[in-house]
């Protein structure tokens, strides 16, 4: 794929001064022009060689051609050809001894250094044309070694050309996928149709495969992948299908938990069988013939939020470290887009939970206001014709709405408190004294009275004594809204060394078992009682906040006889003095 960032960058021009030159030629150039003390020696073995060469041609044509055979001649070749091929000096070099050698073996006397007059001048001619040839040689030899350094400087600076044109060519493959990614990431706040687009982006530019999952609930989902053909996505298809590829994946995921790519640059079948851990995903894996592998975090400040795996297949090029940094750049912009969906999910979702709360507390802010502003306004009209009974009525109905406004006012309250008090200032409590003297001064209502039984004197805790009085008030009075006229409430306190719970027990109707979990969400009431009594739904909702804001924990039991458990557990109270000591 001449597209992706490890593609070979090939130049059709030919840097060599020699260009289409057969390589024996240009070797043979390079050997001429070799200058180092080793090949020194070699050229003047070579002129010698070539001397003794001559030598050995004139005495074969001697004994052939009696008179006939060229001496200066044979000699003359072998100074040119020392000339050329080794130079100056050991041209001059065999141009003296071929002098001599014809000298004294055949020009003149036989076997001594006696020459003619008449042959003298040839012999002299012979010394000044091989010093001539000697010198130019010498020089042709210079200008072609200049000539073979010019060529390997021009090899080096080619070479680094095409290098640095390769890293400008990846470099813009892998600037272009980037900004391709940004824009697609961009254009919808969806997020499977948002991973979708950008697995279909990164295949093939990049990758032959890539696989993009998610962690929800702490398990791994997968969200979107791409394929380069339809013969490997099914082949994906076949290996997703198995059980074992679940676990396969989660490993995968958590391998990049740490924020570090996990990058296999050859998988071999060894590694694969060590990975797949059954024969049935071992043969799916085979069939995908899987070459390399990136697996990138895909993460961002809140943590982690899954990953995305890149797969090269078959023929195609092998990751290296630069795929794995632009895979970790994809990752990412991903967990950028990803973070940005999510928020925008959150913005929506907290829009309608406002434009709900307006609408439900308009709803439950009328009924008492009505109550109280036409009760008043009886009054005030009619205050001297209505029959004491009815007055005392309407009284009531003012006083009971106004208190119901007024739980109704505080559980908002303390509600918006608990949500603006990230970190709540906690400080040793004793349950024990707390709730007995809480206790002692609550009118539930309802004609109901509270029991207090303290089962275990639980240790100090960490709490907030305002926060514990408006969760204590909220569930007594809740039950007794529930319970009986005239009945019992019961308050257990116990505890252990890890902390203290307090249980509040009534005999009311209780709730429907599916109820169960749900009656500490905000405005939710339960079919079953909601007829029973009114309410906003918003008392247990805040205790569970309050309760929670202060490291606790609170739950709600279904009683044996009928009625409602609630009970709420906060840790020991813990001195920051002691770790600091420690």
């Amino acid at each position: 794929m001449a597209s992706r960032s490890g593609s070979t960058v090939r130049s059709s021009g030919d840097p060599s001064l020699l260009p289409g030159a057969p390589p024996r030629l240009r070797g043979l150039l390079r050997w001429l022009a070799e200058e180092d003390q080793p090949a020194r020696l070699r050229r003047y073995i070579i002129a010698a060689a070539l001397v003794v060469a001559a030598t050995a041609s004139r005495a074969a044509l001697g004994l052939l051609f009696e008179g006939l055979a060229p001496t200066f001649v044979m000699f003359f070749g072998a100074a040119v050809a020392a000339a050329f091929l080794a130079g100056t000096g050991p041209a001059l070099a065999a141009t003296a001894a071929s002098a001599l050698v014809a000298n004294f073996l055949f020009v003149g006397e036989t076997a001594a250094f006696a020459i003619a007059s008449s042959e003298l001048v040839v012999l002299v001619v012979f010394i000044i044309e091989g010093a001539v040839i000697a010198i130019f040689g010498g020089r042709m030899r210079r200008t072609l070694r200049r000539f073979i350094e010019r060529e390997a400087e021009i090899s080096e600076l080619y070479a680094e050309a095409l290098a640095k044109e390769h890293e400008l060519v990846r470099a813009n493959v892998a600037l272009r996928l980037l900004a391709d990614a940004g824009v697609a990431l961009n254009q919808s706040l969806d997020l499977q149709r948002t991973m979708t687009a950008l697995a279909a982006l990164v295949v093939p530019r990049f990758a032959d495969i890539c696989l993009v999952d998610l962690v929800e609930d702490g398990h791994p989902r997968r969200v979107a992948r791409a394929c380069a053909t339809a013969d490997l996505a099914a082949a994906v298809d076949a290996f997703e299908s198995i059980d074992a590829a679940q676990d396969l994946r989660a490993a995968i995921v958590n391998a990049v938990r740490a924020g570090n790519a996990w990058f296999v640059p050859v998988v071999t079948d060894e590694m694969l069988r060590r990975l797949s851990g059954t024969p049935s995903l071992l043969e799916t894996a085979r069939r995908i013939r899987v070459s390399s592998i990136i697996v990138a975090p895909i993460e961002s400040r809140d943590g982690l939020f899954g990953a995305m795996t890149f797969l090269r297949v078959g023929s195609s090029a092998q990751f290296d470290g630069r795929d794995v940094e632009l895979a970790r750049q994809v990752g990412s912009r991903a967990a950028i887009a990803i973070d940005h969906a999510r928020l925008y999910d959150e913005a929506r979702r907290a829009n309608d939970a406002k434009d709900e709360f307006l609408g439900f507390i308009s709803h439950e802010l009328r009924t008492p206001i009505t109550v109280i502003h036409g009760g008043a306004h009886v009054l005030r009209t009619r205050r001297d014709t209505l029959p004491a009974e009815v007055a005392d009525s309407i009284l009531a109905d003012v006083e009971r709405e106004a208190e119901r406004l007024s739980r109704m006012l505080e559980n908002l309250l303390a509600l918006a408190r608990a949500e603006l008090d990230r970190e709540v200032p906690v400080e040793p409590v004793l349950l024990q004294r707390l709730i007995a003297r809480l206790v002692a001064g609550l009118e539930p209502g309802n004609g109901c009275t509270v029991e207090l039984r303290v089962e275990a004197s639980p240790p100090p805790v960490a709490g907030d004594p305002d926060y514990l009085d408006h969760v204590m008030r909220n569930l007594i009075q809740n039950a007794a809204k529930y319970s009986p006229h005239g009945s019992v409430i019961e308050v257990v306190v116990a505890g252990d060394a890890s902390g203290g719970t307090v249980t509040v027990l009534d005999r009311g109707p209780g709730v429907p078992p599916e109820d169960i979990d749900r009656i500490f969400e905000r405005f939710f009431r339960s079919s079953r009682t909601a007829r029973l009594a009114p309410g906003a739904g918003l008392g247990l909702a805040v205790c569970r906040r309050l309760i929670e804001g202060m490291g606790g924990t609170i739950r709600a039991e279904l009683r044996h006889g009928g009625g409602l458990a609630v009970t709420f557990w906060l840790p020991a109270y813990a001195d920051p003095g002691e770790y600091d000591e420690r």
